[in-house]
């Protein structure tokens, strides 16, 4: 049997520089210029061809094998993210307000690191491995595009991988079904009559009015859906007023609502646009109610599941996988693959003594990690490929 780990300590040392590389010069979402021209000097210099510019800064790859068979997708995300990095890091950003803060860095390289592996056995694979390099995962959505722009046809399955901060090193998750949640936002602006501190009686208070909503909009959760059903409503922002003594003419509440069905993903907008109404005409003021959907529920395909555990207790042994049973609340835009391919989404664990908090300026992790994920992603092509 082929052994990727062996194969990768070859490797290892460019790896390491392309991530130090990525994360050093990080980009945000449609900006990740350098960042492609980067794994596209890489996939030159191990012959691998390519398209770029696809969704503006993804790169597709393709390593065809000898023998004719179906086609695997794997797939990395390249953005970074909009916060300052801990400026005590041995690596670290080298641009102001922008830092690797969820492990792209280490995602991309991880696939270049794939792309290496499976390049030197092309010949002994029935059919294709195309390589995804994603843009914009981060809020924007980068997937969609690049599914449009036709980088799913054709593939009979997908694999994506990210590094997890509380999960332990060389440990792996997988998961049948609903992995990550329906991540959609919201914004109600708060509309009442302004005036002096001083007078209310004079005035509509926006504030009063948007204190009512936070807390009666909790409610939705605890009284309007099955107990059995699962969701999270977030209020992340709440933005009005100038001074102490001034009552503004609005105020703006911004958050999250996060979901795993789609009977419940309608609801929640719905009900919880009528509550900001209805109070807010109870008070004698109005709201604009405006939902943004984002990305649909990460839904893993039960057999491309079980085969990806298979392969990566190849690279991590078999007690080194395991199987989830909750979902997580975060949000993927993998899942837009998941809808259209059969699929698998798997953790790899970078936690050493305690959990590293991910979008957070602390966030750190060992380069050793792309390791498991880059040879793991090589092994979920590989099998499928060879058997």
């Amino acid at each position: 049997m082929i052994s990727f780990l062996n194969q990768s300590t070859k490797y290892y040392p460019t790896i390491k520089a392309l991530r130090h590389a990525i994360h050093e010069e990080p980009e945000l979402g449609f900006e990740e210029f350098k960042t492609a021209q980067k794994v596209m000097t890489f996939l030159d210099s191990i012959q691998v061809p390519y398209v770029s510019s696809v969704a503006t800064t993804g790169i597709i790859a393709t390593i065809k094998g000898k023998y004719p068979g179906k086609t695997v997708l794997l797939r990395a995300d390249m953005d970074a993210l909009a916060l300052s990095e801990d400026p005590n890091h041995e690596l670290i950003s080298k641009t102001l307000g922008k830092m690797h803060a969820c492990g792209h860095d280490g995602h991309t390289a991880g696939l270049c690191l794939a792309a290496a592996l499976l390049n030197e056995v092309k010949d002994e694979l029935h059919g294709e491995v195309r390589l995804m390099f994603q843009p914009a995962e981060e809020t924007l959505g980068g997937a969609k595009p690049m599914i449009q722009a036709g980088v799913c046809e054709g593939v009979d399955m997908a694999f994506g991988a990210h590094l997890w901060g509380s999960l332990e090193e060389n440990h792996i998750q997988v998961k049948v079904g609903s992995m990550m949640a329906a991540p959609d936002a919201f914004k109600i602006v708060v509309k009442g009559k302004g005036g002096h501190g001083a007078m209310p009686h004079m005035c509509i208070d926006p504030i009063v009015i948007a204190s009512a909503i936070v807390l009666n909009a909790q409610s939705i959760i605890s009284r309007n859906l099955n107990p059995l059903d699962q969701a999270v409503l977030t209020f992340g922002q709440i933005n009005g007023g100038s001074a102490f003594n001034v009552i503004p003419n609005e105020v703006v509440l911004i958050g999250t609502i996060r979901t795993f069905s789609e009977e419940v993903r309608s609801f929640m907008p719905q009900r919880l646009g009528a509550i900001a109404k209805g109070i807010a005409q109870a008070y004698g003021g109005d709201v604009e109610f405006v939902y943004e959907p984002k990305y649909p529920v990460l839904i893993n395909d039960e057999n491309t599941v079980h085969h990806s555990a298979n392969s990566f207790k190849k690279i991590v042994g078999e007690n080194n996988v395991h199987y989830l049973d909750e979902p997580n609340m975060g949000g993927e835009d993998f899942a837009f693959i998941t809808q259209v391919v059969p699929s698998s989404f798997i953790y790899v664990g970078i936690k050493k003594d305690k959990d590293i908090i991910h979008h957070h300026p602390s966030f750190e992790w060992d380069d050793k990690n792309m390791i498991p994920l880059g040879c793991g992603l090589a092994q979920c092509a590989y099998d499928a490929l060879t058997q």
